[in-house]
C-alpha cells in the first residue's frame, strides 16, 4: 500500500480541522492508530478504507480502488428506505440511521436525518431526545463546511432555544447566520426560470412564484407583528392589511373557496390576516370593524375547504371541522377577539 495515505489521511484531518484524537473519536477507534496511519507506521485495514473515505467525502478511487459515489447512492439508499418508517415506526426509523453510521461514521447527510428524528421523538425541554437533538444540532452546525447545512442545524438549535424560552440565545445564534439567503445564487429554479424556454421555464417558474408569494406575504406578517408587539397599532393594522391583500391578488377564483388557493395552507394565512386585522382594530377602539373583520374570517374558513362543485367537502366532516376550527379559535383569543364576546364559532 502506497506510503502516501498516512500523509493524505493528516491532510484532510487538519482540513476538518480534527485532532487525532477527535478524529478517532468520531471513527470509533483509538488515538494511537490514527497516529500510527499519520506517520506510517501501519495503515489501516482494507475494511477502513471505505469508512475513511466517506467519512471525509473524497473520491480515493486511485489509491484503494474505492468510489465515493457509489457511497452516496448507497447512502441515499439507506435514507429512503428509513424514511419509509418515520411515520410508521419512528422506532425503526431511528434504529435504521444508527445502524448505517456504524458503516458510514460521520456521514452529515445520515446525521440531519437522525436529527430529525429526535425532534420528532423529544417531547418537553430537557427529555433524553431533547438533549439528543441539542447535541446533534450543536455537532453539526460546528463540524459541518456545508453553509446550507450550517444554517439548517442552527435553525434546529434557535428553536430548541426557543421551546426553552431562552430569547438570549436564540438572538445570539441568529447573530452568527447571514444577513439573508443570496438572491443572486442562481439556483435550479432561479436559473431554469431565467435561460430554459417554454415548459421548461414555466415549470421551474410556477415554483419560485409560489416561494416568492409566501415569502412576501410572511415577511408583512411578520412586520405586523413586530409594530403590535411594540403597540403600534395604526403601522401593525397597515402591516397585516398588506399580508391580507397579497394573498388575495393571487387568489384563482373570485369566489372563496378551496378552489381558490395556490396550494394548501394558503388558506390558513388568509382568514388569520382578517383576525390580526381584527385585533388590531379593537386595540384602536374601533370595535364594529373589528367585528365585521372576525366574520369574514370564519366565512373565509367556513368555505375555503369546500371545493366549488361540491366534489370535495373537508368542513362539513366532524373531525376535520374540529381539526379546522381548534387553532381558528386559538387564534381568536390570542389577538383579543374575546372582548368583542366569546368566539361564537
Amino acid at each position: 500500500m502506497d506510503i502516501t495515505i498516512g500523509k493524505k489521511i493528516r491532510e484532510l484531518r487538519r482540513a476538518r480541522e480534527l485532532t487525532q484524537e477527535e478524529l478517532a473519536d468520531k471513527l470509533g477507534i483509538s488515538s494511537q492508530a490514527v497516529s500510527k496511519w499519520e506517520n506510517g507506521t501501519c495503515y489501516p485495514d482494507m475494511e477502513q478504507i471505505p469508512v475513511l473515505a466517506g467519512f471525509f467525502g473524497v473520491s480515493l478511487d486511485m489509491l484503494f480502488g474505492y468510489d465515493v459515489k457509489q457511497m452516496d447512492e448507497k447512502v441515499e439508499e439507506l435514507i429512503m428506505d428509513a424514511k419509509n418508517w418515520f411515520w410508521r415506526d419512528i422506532d425503526v426509523c431511528m434504529n435504521k440511521y444508527l445502524d448505517a453510521l456504524k458503516s458510514y461514521p460521520g456521514n452529515e447527510k445520515l446525521l440531519t436525518q437522525l436529527l430529525e428524528v429526535y425532534l420528532q421523538r423529544s417531547s418537553a425541554v430537557g427529555d433524553d431526545f431533547y438533549n439528543k437533538a441539542f447535541e446533534l444540532a450543536t455537532q453539526i452546525s460546528e463540524d459541518t463546511k456545508d453553509i446550507f447545512l450550517c444554517m439548517r442545524t442552527k435553525s434546529v438549535l434557535i428553536n430548541l432555544y426557543s421551546r426553552a424560552d431562552d430569547y438570549g440565545k436564540m438572538k445570539e445564534i441568529i447573530g452568527t447566520l447571514p444577513e439573508v439567503y443570496p438572491y443572486m445564487l442562481r439556483d435550479k429554479m432561479r436559473k431554469s426560470s431565467y435561460v430554459l424556454k417554454g415548459e421548461d421555464r414555466l415549470k421551474w417558474a410556477k415554483e419560485w412564484k409560489i416561494i416568492e408569494i409566501q415569502e412576501l406575504y410572511i415577511s408583512c406578517d411578520m412586520e405586523g407583528q413586530g409594530y403590535y408587539e411594540i403597540g403600534k397599532y395604526e403601522e401593525a393594522l397597515n402591516s397585516f392589511s398588506q399580508y391580507r391583500r397579497v394573498i388575495e391578488v393571487f387568489l384563482k377564483t373570485d369566489k372563496i373557496s378551496l378552489d381558490s388557493y395556490l396550494w394548501a395552507g394558503m388558506q390558513t394565512h388568509h382568514y388569520c390576516a382578517y383576525l390580526r386585522e381584527a385585533g388590531c382594530l379593537l386595540k384602536l377602539g374601533r370595535k364594529e370593524e373589528a367585528k365585521a373583520k372576525a366574520e369574514y374570517a370564519y366565512y373565509i374558513i367556513s368555505h375555503a375547504w369546500i371545493s366549488e362543485d361540491g366534489s370535495e367537502d373537508y368542513f362539513n366532516n366532524e373531525a376535520d371541522h374540529e381539526e379546522c376550527m381548534t387553532p381558528f379559535r386559538q387564534y381568536y383569543s390570542e389577538w383579543g377577539l374575546d372582548e368583542l364576546g366569546p368566539c361564537p364559532w
